[in-house]
């Protein structure tokens, strides 16, 4: 499969080894984490994925020290860094494991984790007619009331008759769309999930205290590997296939009352139609908000970068589906009278992964033809108004069609949103999904008031509520109260990053988002102090805050469901490696909590600010923290306020801490991660991501410090640099290296990926004007000493490009000439035809958009080593040769 240009031009991007910002599949998308209006989960436990499978001190001898004691290492030199072409992909998860143990004992050291406050678990209360699936709460999978559970009576209070018999719970606030594609929210990910499946899913085991994995769209257990090879006991493969289930035995549904749309109601799946939402999510031209969460790494499906960075707005129906066939590793076919997809990864996985990664319900079946018909005839169009409400009165019953086990029935803006149950849904068979239907609420009070979604529930209006703080005292022991174990931890981020690093990452001319200088945060000093940073952990009572909260305290970074080894269930958090990575939080600490450990390295901290001249003895430090909802401050706020505070104004310092509140807090809980987390503006701000609880190790994708993940929280460290603190395999690592290595494979030199392959750019004397006006361009590569390497030049591609503010370039054409490698003298020569110079090198087409140009030739590759695949491509540019049209 042809690879095609466009993303960098810069030399750097031949490096290929952009990182999967969000695998895709029950590794569950990475998304910020609602923490529900209150400090509990919001309770629709069972129902938020349906369809089963779903983030010390110094100076002081009474402090404890940092990590485990180290095997004898080599100097920290040059020569010991990791080099080669390395993958760790296939390595055991005993391995990996012990990987993720040494990035986790860095991150935590340096920052990069924030600091953990609880599990979103806690104390639910059910309503007595519900019967939940299993008494024991299964991590990552619930009570399974919606899946396996069923009601024992009707809803009194519901005054339509029809919908008693439906569960019921709150919504904070109306998303008002079903189009999952286009938010990276969890809210919308839950609801579209009702009416969702993908080819693989979860249901209860039969002894009720775990889960097995089902196949639910796919008629085939697992995925079966295509170029499958044995790596110790374990089979690899970078392409996969699996039977898929069409005609009669999956339908489509929809309530809309829209004769256009109502047609599509018993609409029998089609094959092609498995292949139709990876083209409405990966179009750059529909701007689909995911839509880069998982273009690279692993994960990620061969050819769909290339496609997406092709699929541009000029671009006609036509071509975009000549695009998609050229480039992306996707296949459908009929063979023995069964429908087929395969499926080529970009990074070689083991089964297991394969269909974890597969597992997303953005997979959800889609005909083409609905979106036509949302748009008039235009699938463009279509796009635009897919599972959102339009100004016609159309609501997401109209534009959204269901393939999972609940259709939408009703959505009045702002008042309800309702699903009955899917009629044709058999794919998970008769014994499961027997509550009639779901009834949702939004109450805006919930977002401010602790109390209004309990008060709903003890005035018998929903089913489950989380237990407030003010009630927790007098129905912690109801019989009807139960614990749930959390699916992701809460944690206070931090901002380390002293000015000049924040100027970088967030400055004018910032690397992760620009800011104008009257945009600048004014980052505190003592952030950036990793023992004033250390005193927050140590004097935060993670215990108490949880007792008082009704939660689940926790000092992990990850949350219980989190598994080391997914086939076998074991947690991450139960490993030596993990116990190893945050000994110094837990030795001699309560859940973290020391007071004498955190006063003094308050008092530590305050000296070296001092003498750095950072503050002036009788100086107040001012801290600001941001929460999601406007009921966090009486709920968390006010106490870790408090336990900062008290801690360092009692350690015997000079200065004085301030701990404030960000008044800009809405009932948009995503506005804590989108205006301050993700683009830097706060000091410490209260959040979580969550997702990929099955692989844990690519997860950590989020503390990397360029935003490869795009969900970065914590920003201080430079994740890149080679550090003593990460050795593996005998060599010293940066934590983006190591990461890489065992998420996908690299080459490496002096501890970090660098390109095997590269080139000179074009030079004058690089040019040979031929008689016949064609020109002859040699320029000089070279390629590293690989061990067991296999090399292929594929293509060379010739291009004109505009260059970009950012010092990238967007290629405006390009197309394929006459190459040869000149080996003997080190040369990669290709031939431009005339036209060609006419085309790319004098810049018509440029010229004729009236701006300045410049030309360059792209060499495609295919290169394997040691099991790493260094295929890509690597860029080299020329002078600017002509001037454009005035």
């Amino acid at each position: 499969m042809k690879k095609l240009l466009k993303r960098l031009f810069l030399l750097v991007a031949a490096l290929l080894v952009s990182t999967s910002a969000v695998a895709c599949g029950n590794k569950d998308e990475k998304t910020p984490s609602d923490n529900g209006g209150t400090q509990n989960p919001p309770v629709t436990e069972g129902t938020q994925n349906p369809t089963g499978g779903t983030q010390n001190p110094t100076g002081g001898t009474e402090v404890p020290t940092v990590g485990t004691p180290t095997p004898v290492k080599p100097s920290f030199t040059e020569e010991n860094y990791a080099h080669g072409a390395i993958s760790y992909v296939a390595a055991s998860y005993e391995k990996r494991a012990e990987i993720l143990g040494i990035l986790e004992a860095y991150a935590v050291k340096n920052n990069l984790t924030g600091l953990t406050l609880f599990e979103n678990g806690g104390y639910v209360m059910y309503h007595d007619t519900v019967v939940k699936g299993t008494e024991t709460y299964i991590p990552g999978y619930g009570f399974g009331i919606l899946s396996e559970g069923y009601l024992s009576g009707p809803m009194t209070t519901e005054t339509n008759p029809d919908w008693q018999m439906y569960y019921h719970s709150i919504q904070a606030s109306d998303p008002k769309t079903m189009n999952y594609m286009n938010d990276k929210g969890s809210q919308v990910s839950d609801l579209h999930s009702y009416s969702s499946s993908s080819y693989w899913g979860t249901q209860m085991n039969e002894t009720k205290d775990g889960y097995e994995w089902v196949p639910v769209q796919s008629n085939s257990e697992r995925p079966i590997a295509v170029d499958g090879y044995e790596v110790g006991d374990q089979v690899m493969a970078k392409t996969y296939k699996f039977e898929l289930k069409v005609g009669a035995e999956y339908k489509y549904n929809t309530n809309s009352s829209v004769a256009a749309l109502k047609a599509f109601d018993g609409r029998e799946v089609a094959l092609e139609d498995y292949v139709t939402p990876y083209k409405m999510l990966w179009t750059k031209a529909y701007a689909m908000a995911r839509a880069t969460d998982n273009l690279d790494g692993s994960g990620a499906i061969a050819g769909s970068l290339e496609y997406y960075e092709a699929s541009t707005a000029d671009k006609t129906q036509e071509e975009l589906d000549a695009l998609f066939e050229e480039y992306v590793g996707i296949k459908t076919y009929v063979e023995d009278g069964k429908s087929w997809m395969e499926i080529e990864f970009t990074t070689p996985c083991n089964q297991f992964y394969a269909m974890y990664y597969l597992s997303s319900t953005l997979s959800t079946p889609v005909p083409a033809d609905f979106i036509k018909a949302l748009g008039n005839g235009s699938f463009a169009d279509g796009m635009k108004v897919y599972g959102n409400m339009t100004d016609g009165g159309w609501t997401p019953v109209d534009t959204f069609l269901s393939t999972g086990p609940y259709t939408l029935e009703r959505w009045d803006a702002d008042q309800q949103i309702v699903y009955k149950k899917n009629p044709y849904y058999t794919l998970e068979g008769t014994d499961r999904y027997k509550i009639a239907g779901v009834h949702q609420r939004i109450l805006k009070a919930a977002g401010t008031d602790p109390n209004a979604t309990f008060d709903q529930f003890i005035a018998g209006n929903i089913h489950a509520a989380s237990i407030p703080l003010q009630k927790l005292a007098e129905y912690k022991d109801d019989p009807r109260t139960t614990t749930t174990v959390g699916s992701s931890t809460f944690k206070l981020n931090f901002n380390s990053c002293t000015q000049e690093e924040w100027n970088e990452l967030f400055g004018v001319n910032g690397t992760i988002k620009k800011h104008q200088e009257s945009e600048y945060w004014q980052c505190e000093p003592a952030m950036s102090n990793d023992n004033f940073l250390r005193g927050l952990s140590y004097a935060l009572n993670r215990q108490e805050l949880a007792t008082v909260n009704g939660l689940t305290p926790s000092v992990e970074y990850f949350a219980s469901n989190y598994l080391a080894d997914p086939e076998e269930g074991i947690s991450y958090n139960s490993t030596d490696y993990h116990k190893d990575a945050i000994k110094h939080l837990t030795e001699g600490t309560q859940y973290g909590y020391n007071l004498e450990y955190a006063r003094a390295s308050f008092k530590k901290a305050a000296e070296e600010l001092i003498a750095a001249g950072h503050y002036q003895p009788g100086d107040t430090i001012s801290i600001e923290i941001a929460w999601m909802y406007l009921s966090d401050k009486e709920e968390m706020h006010n106490f870790v306020e408090k336990y900062f505070e008290d801690a360092f104004n009692s350690a015997g310092t000079e200065l004085t801490l301030d701990i404030t509140w960000w008044d800009g807090v809405s009932t948009v809980y995503t506005d804590v991660y989108y205006k301050k987390m993700m683009v830097g503006q706060f000091d410490i701000a209260f959040g979580s991501i969550s997702g990929n609880s099955l692989n844990p190790l690519n997860f950590f994708e989020v503390l990397k410090s360029d935003n490869s993940s795009g969900f970065t929280l914590n920003w201080g460290c430079d994740t890149s640099v080679v550090s003593e603190e990460i050795f593996y395999d005998g060599m010293y690592w940066s934590f983006d290296s190591l990461w890489l290595a065992a998420d996908q494979g690299a080459y490496f030199e002096n501890g970090q990926v660098a390109p095997f392959f590269g080139a000179d750019d074009i030079a004058p004397e690089d040019i040979t004007v031929n008689d016949d006006g064609s020109w002859t361009v040699s320029v000089g590569y070279t390629m590293g000493a690989v061990e067991g390497l296999t090399f292929d030049l594929d293509d060379a591609v010739v291009f004109a490009y505009v260059a970009a503010d950012n010092a990238n370039g967007y290629a405006y054409a390009e197309e394929s000439c006459v190459f040869t490698i000149d080996e003997e003298n080190g040369k990669l020569v290709c031939t431009l035809t005339a036209e060609q110079v006419a085309k790319y090198v004098d810049g018509s087409i440029c010229k004729a958009l009236g701006v300045a140009f410049d030309f360059g030739i792209d060499f495609y590759y295919t290169a394997e080593a040691g099991g790493v695949d260094l295929s890509g491509y690597y860029t080299v540019v020329g002078d600017k040769l002509a001037t454009p049209a005035e």
